[in-house]
């Protein structure tokens, strides 16, 4: 039997490509291996997010054969599609497929042996343009080994960040057909997935809509969560990254409305001083967002709201620096995921005087991740002596862990229920903290 290692580096966007990658391969009667083992095919789903994501997406390449010099090696993803004829030209996949072709990834493989005989696929394919109308499908039925189901339902950007490559590589914004996620999230619900991931590369661009004029009663995001959550046996519905102008007092008080959103947002910030937002081709201010904080905060009860956060931009100096630490400590955020600017070939930032060096990224990379540490502890320590509800996904020797609505970590001492069951939302009375910022509970 011929196996499949596959390997996805980058967002949640592209695990839900490669499970559909998987899902295929099996359906051709492909034996699905873990990617470290010897395999006759390896697949590797790029990421370009960065320049550490490209030499990642590289590493694994060179890995994929090493590990079998004679397997067929596979590159798709992000960058593949930015640097396809490179990859092609200098072999280090044997094909390569861009994003607008991903769906087609499993043919091509059935076909190189002779599972299935298709015509006119070269043997080296290289997709240089991202669809910028069609959305390619996805339908998935189940995601081996895991509680929580990422469904895709946007592809594309239309934001064009100065220091982002992702709307080259992705293309422009296009929404998935409302009754392909509907189908989708039937199935998986059916095979006993209680909460579901919805992501994309530009979320709230769903549905093509202008967010910034259309009502609320008109936001197909907004509609699509509720018609989602009308489903038998979903009971959490989590949304992927949030652009911050979407959230408006009735945007928030319509997802309060609905028992099964999660009250976890992620509002992608990049800088809290307002100079760098404008370098970066953000489209808000830093009291913008804190507004946008306080809305979601009136909603719901202690929502965790994540975020992203660039160090050393262009042109950073030590006052916006500051300016920008001062407003995260307004923000309060329960999570920030801290990144050192990444310079990109082909983007304005790439372009703009005064680049930041690395010695100063990461001095200041630290700063804010020690920022992050106090912020998410003070956070997570509300909870201490209440009652969450967690969904299990994890069971070892001591303990069983989850996440809670908030997207909170949480071990469960097994003493309490030896017989706890994965997949399943149990009450859980939280009794204290972990040397590792995790919440500690037992069993209601």
């Amino acid at each position: 039997m011929i196996k499949a290692g596959l390997l996805s580096l980058g967002c949640k966007v592209n695990s839900c490509e490669t499970e559909q990658i998987r899902e295929e391969l099996v359906s051709y009667g492909i034996e699905i291996v873990d990617f470290e083992e010897y395999a006759d095919v390896y697949v590797i789903n790029t990421c370009s997010v960065t320049n550490i994501a490209d030499r990642k997406s590289r590493q694994m390449l060179h890995k994929a054969k090493k590990m079998n010099p004679e397997a067929l090696v596979v590159a798709t993803g992000c960058y593949a599609q930015i640097a396809g004829e490179k990859l092609a030209d200098t072999g280090d996949a044997d094909i390569v497929i861009g994003n607008n072709h991903k769906g087609n990834v499993a043919e091509y493989i059935a076909n190189y042996f002779k599972i299935i005989e298709s015509s006119d696929i070269p043997d080296v394919y290289v997709d240089k343009i991202a669809d910028e109308k069609c959305f390619e499908e996805i339908n998935l039925s189940t995601y081996p080994e895991k509680s929580r189901a990422f469904v895709k339902i946007e592809d594309g950007c239309n934001q064009f960040c100065s220091y982002c490559i992702i709307p080259y590589a992705r293309g422009r914004v296009r929404s998935r057909d409302e009754e392909s996620i509907i189908s989708e999230v039937k199935k998986l619900s059916e095979n006993g997935f209680k909460e579901i991931v919805l992501t994309g590369i530009h979320l709230s661009s769903y549905g093509n809509m202008n967010y910034e004029k259309a009502l609320n009663k008109d936001n197909p995001l907004l509609k699509l969560i509720n018609i989602l959550s009308e489903i038998d046996g979903i009971e959490r519905i989590r949304l992927g990254s949030l652009e911050p102008r979407i959230i408006t007092e009735e945007f928030a008080k319509a997802l309060a409305a609905n028992s099964k959103v999660c009250p976890h947002f992620h509002l992608s910030l990049q800088s809290g001083c307002d100079s760098v937002l404008k370098r970066m081709n953000r489209h808000y201010t830093a009291e913008e967002f804190l507004d946008k904080c306080q809305i979601l905060r009136a909603a719901f009860d202690r929502p965790a709201i994540t975020t992203d956060v660039i160090v050393g931009f262009p042109g950073e100096s030590e006052e916006e620096f500051i300016a920008s630490k001062e407003m995260l400590e307004k923000a309060s955020f329960s999570k920030m995921h801290i990144f050192k600017y990444s310079r990109r070939a082909g983007t304005v930032a790439d372009r703009m005087p005064n680049q930041i060096i690395e010695k100063v990224k990461h001095e200041r990379s630290v700063i804010l991740q020690e920022l992050d540490d106090k912020m998410h502890y003070e956070y997570i320590k509300s909870f201490v002596g209440e009652t969450e509800n967690v969904l299990i996904e994890e069971d070892t020797d001591e303990f069983f862990s989850g996440l809670t609505g908030r997207y909170i970590n949480v071990k469960i001492n097994k003493k309490s229920d030896s017989k706890a069951e994965i997949n399943t939302i149990r009450n859980v009375k939280i009794t204290g903290i972990s040397e590792n910022n995790e919440l500690l509970a037992d069993f209601c």
